[in-house]
């Protein structure tokens, strides 16, 4: 019994919550609210609760027909009568806010030739007002130039007889240096016809001159030699890095070659042994 009420109940629960039969419902018990009020709170008997309700209450339209209606209405009715106020509600929205904004541009429009009619009249101001500044400036600029044309042209003369003085200096310690420099390199090729890297010189040297480089398996600390002596320099360039005399290692192997006896040989017509050449 427990199970066929409860399923009555839930059967019951759900059919309320259509939109159609929980207004009619509503709609019933708002129209008959007398009638319920009779049944449930009179001081008659039952049997007459019933008969006078049945008497005077008791009609197809405030039982069924009316509560149909207002239901009808509700569902269908009330859904397009709200969604034409919404409409309504839209369009005076939008135009209100389409109003303020041209307002507001309007104003906007107004406020820039205010600050455009502003702004030239500044400019007109300023030009009057500084015109007699810039004029005094332009006098001053030229008196300035002036000054700086008869400096610089004083500044040139002074320069020209440095000029004329160094270059003096430089012919009379060219003509002493020159001697100099030929007699300290000739002492210093002396020194060096004694040391031990001589003995390597010729195989340097035609390196150097032919390739660029060191010979192929010499011992680095010679290279390192000829290197600490500014013999040979390192030359690095942007894409490429190779071996060349300094001018204290041109003059060495200027001398070196000057001093090499090549020997002709008998059996082959003018050949030279490429040993023999210093490059």
């Amino acid at each position: 019994m427990k199970d066929i009420i409860k399923s009555f109940l839930d059967a019951s629960r759900e059919r309320i919550k259509n939109p159609l039969i929980g207004t009619f419902i509503i709609s019933w018990i708002a129209i008959n609210w007398r009638p319920i009020m009779i049944l449930l709170f009179s001081d008659q008997k039952v049997e007459n609760r019933i008969d006078y309700i049945i008497t005077h209450y008791s009609s197809f339209q405030t039982y069924f027909l009316v509560p149909f209606i207002i239901a009808l209405i509700y569902v269908i009715i009330l859904p397009y009568f709200m969604w034409a106020v919404d409409e309504l509600i839209r369009k005076s929205t939008i135009g209100r806010k389409n109003n303020l904004l041209k307002q507001t541009i309007y104003d906007y429009e107004g406020k820039h030739q205010i600050a455009i009619a502003e702004s030239k009249l500044e400019d007109f101001k300023a030009s009057y007002r500084d015109k007699a500044d810039f004029n005094n400036q332009i006098k001053q600029l030229r008196n300035q130039l002036d000054e700086r044309e008869e400096s610089l042209q004083i500044q040139q003369m002074e320069i020209d007889q440095y000029e004329k003085e160094l270059n003096e200096f430089k012919n009379s310690a060219k003509e002493n240096n020159s001697e100099l420099n030929i007699s300290t390199l000739e002492k210093k090729f002396s020194e060096f016809e004694k040391t031990d890297l001589f003995d390597y010189f010729k195989d340097v040297g035609v390196s150097i001159r032919n390739n660029r480089n060191f010979p192929n398996g010499i011992n680095e600390i010679i290279k390192e030699k000829f290197l600490m002596q500014e013999i040979v320099e390192e030359v690095v360039e942007e894409n490429d890095f190779y071996y060349r005399f300094t001018t204290v290692g041109n003059y060495y192997w200027k001398r070196y070659v000057t001093n090499l006896r090549v020997e002709k040989r008998n059996n082959i017509k003018d050949d030279i042994s490429p040993d023999d050449l210093p490059f």
